[in-house]
């Protein structure tokens, strides 16, 4: 029998830097065993693959999905991807991600088949997909996100006096453009150890008194988990930004950035891959990080997004096609088209998704479900937030 809400089981993921606390005090996810809680995710991604409730049991989303991809995709999803596009997760950071970027999606499909070629070789991306993200902040959210303009970054590195880096900062100066920006991270990533060990050492005592208290705070925060690594300069060429709970932003694939801290909603093209550049014990691949990079500043008054919202709902408008975002906060019978696939989180709160058929759907904080593009119309009411992601 079909529905047009199903219920879904997601799945937890533990890594190190995950808050022990935060998913279960705002969503009620059980830890028993006192684990990081990193990220709950929602899709169909083969490294976590949501669950379905159905009258008989349980069975995947993909296996769901497999059914009728017309029926539970729609033409346009089920034409264009294939299968769900998007990843919805809840993120909880105690501590700060790795320093990141992800792929262009033509760059992931030449690496990944070339992966496929060469099985034996360690590979350095999960899938063959881009991975476009928007961030919507929960609690204050600190984040670095995209490169600052060339002069913030010379005056940032200029009092650390690190002589790899004098020739390569007077060409951000000459000539602020995407090689010297390029040159000077490249340089910056290959810095010898002792000039890197010094220059550590001159941040942290100095970051008070050289820095504002936004950035000094960045500087120290990252210090307390990785104190002798090179994502300690990131701050310094990187934006640092505190998202506010309801505020959002959108990263483009080639777009270095690391989550410090916090809880929030991330949804993203249905994608795994990821390239470091620090705060990380893991492997940094510096000839694909550089490739992958898109070596342009990000101005820090263009990085929060700027929803379209009209009585009670809130949609960002984004530059993909994997996926849209709006947010519904206290609304009553709102009436709501489904056209392809959608998963509806709770954030707060409580909802009650109606069908005209009589089929409903109760949703307290924490819990989701996948909405098939064959469910029409519907009506939403919520005492709250939720947020709807689809095609």
């Amino acid at each position: 029998m079909s529905h047009c809400f199903y219920p879904l089981v997601n799945v937890v993921k533990n890594y190190p830097w995950g808050s022990r606390s935060a998913l279960n005090a705002r969503f009620h996810i059980p830890n028993p065993d006192d684990q990081p809680q990193a990220e709950l995710w929602m899709g169909v991604h083969p490294a976590g693959i949501s669950q379905v409730v159905c009258e008989d049991g349980t069975c995947s989303l993909t296996e769901l999905i497999a059914t009728d991809k017309q029926a539970m995709l729609g033409s346009k999803i089920a034409g264009q991807f294939g299968e769900l596009p998007y990843l919805l997760k809840i993120l909880a950071a105690e501590s700060a991600l790795s320093i990141q970027v992800h792929p262009q999606k033509a760059q992931a499909q030449a690496v990944f088949q070339r992966q496929q070629q060469n099985p034996d070789n360690p590979p350095d991306y999960n899938d063959d997909n881009h991975k476009p993200e928007l961030v919507y902040a929960l609690t204050p959210f600190m984040a670095m996100n995209g490169f600052r303009n060339p002069a913030d970054i010379v005056g940032n590195f200029t009092p650390l006096n690190i002589p790899s880096l004098s020739d390569a900062l007077t060409q951000l100066v000459v000539s602020p453009c995407a090689e010297t920006l390029q040159a000077f991270f490249l340089l910056v990533m290959q810095l010898p150890q002792d000039e890197k060990q010094q220059a550590l050492k001159r941040l942290i005592d100095n970051a008070r008194d050289w820095y504002d208290d936004n950035l000094a705070t960045f500087i120290l925060r990252l210090h307390q988990y990785y104190p002798d690594d090179i994502g300690l300069f990131a701050p310094l060429f990187l934006n640092c930004l505190t998202l506010q709970p309801g505020e959002a932003m959108f990263l483009s694939p080639g777009t270095l950035h690391a989550y410090v801290h916090g809880v929030a909603v991330e949804v993203m093209a249905s994608s795994d891959n990821v390239l470091r550049a620090g705060l990380t014990p893991k492997k940094i691949n510096l000839k694909e990080l550089m490739a992958c990079t898109v070596f342009e500043p990000v101005y820090a008054a263009q990085l929060r997004m700027r929803p379209i919202s009209e009585a009670g709902k809130h949609h960002y408008p984004i530059p993909v096609e994997d996926f849209c975002f709006d947010v519904y906060s206290d609304v009553k019978d709102v009436a709501i088209q489904t056209t392809s696939a959608e998963i509806v989180l709770v954030i707060d709160g409580q909802a009650l998704l109606h069908h005209p058929c009589g089929e409903t759907a109760t949703l307290k904080e924490g819990q989701s479900v996948f909405i098939p593009a064959v469910t029409g119309d519907w009506t939403l009411s919520i005492t709250g937030t939720l947020c709807r992601v689809y095609g």
